[in-house]
């Protein structure tokens, strides 16, 4: 008789824990079939719904629908919780940047990248991201380090290689350059960008 009664109130104080985690799979489910029909605000509404801010999925959702409806003050507050949530995760700090780019909040997103590559320096998309902002500020000798980065870890990857070639010319390192440009001409033989840096080195 003890077995049977504890065995009910067991199954009467999980319900409530399973109850909610129905709720909140049926809000996500019905959150991902609304935008993929075109319905944002569906779609955040039915996340809203079941909303917990100690939810570290319910607010990197938010955040990112909040940055498809184009609300980016909203989106940055969404996932600046979810990085509070988790500190050391790359997911929402990668995600972060998006409405501060949109706000055009660049020193920001610097500042983001730049925390990403303490907790994972060797990042790719980070380093050739942050490379670049550089290079688009004529800072060569940064986007020389993170394009540096890039080739070291994917030596035939086309985008850091023309970028460090490039880098490097602006350098004046016309050797370098000129080795990188051929070598980004292996991966893409009728590269424009590639010819061009050459014929500007001849």
């Amino acid at each position: 008789m003890k077995t049977v009664l504890l065995a009910i109130i067991l199954s009467v104080i999980s319900l409530p824990a399973f109850s909610q985690a129905e709720k909140m799979r049926e809000a996500f489910y019905s959150s991902y079939s609304l935008e993929k029909a075109g319905n944002i605000p569906g779609a955040i509404s039915n996340v809203q719904s079941v909303y917990d801010d100690k939810s570290y999925e319910c607010n990197l959702r938010l955040a990112y629908l909040k940055y498809m409806s184009k609300s980016y003050d909203e989106s940055a507050t969404y996932y600046k919780a979810s990085i509070e949530l988790r500190p050391l995760a790359i997911e929402p700090r990668m995600g972060y940047v998006l409405p501060l780019i949109a706000l055009n909040k660049w020193e920001e997103v610097i500042a983001e990248y730049k925390t990403i590559l303490t907790i994972d320096s060797k990042n790719s998309i980070v380093n050739y991201r942050l490379g670049y902002i550089y290079y688009a500020r004529k800072d060569f000798k940064n986007a020389y380090t993170h394009f540096e980065r890039v080739v070291s870890l994917y030596p035939f990857d086309y985008d850091g290689l023309i970028m460090l070639a490039w880098t490097n010319y602006q350098l004046g390192k016309s050797m370098e350059a000129k080795q990188l440009f051929e070598k980004a001409l292996l991966y893409a033989p009728n590269d424009k960008s590639a010819k061009d840096g050459l014929g500007m080195i001849k």
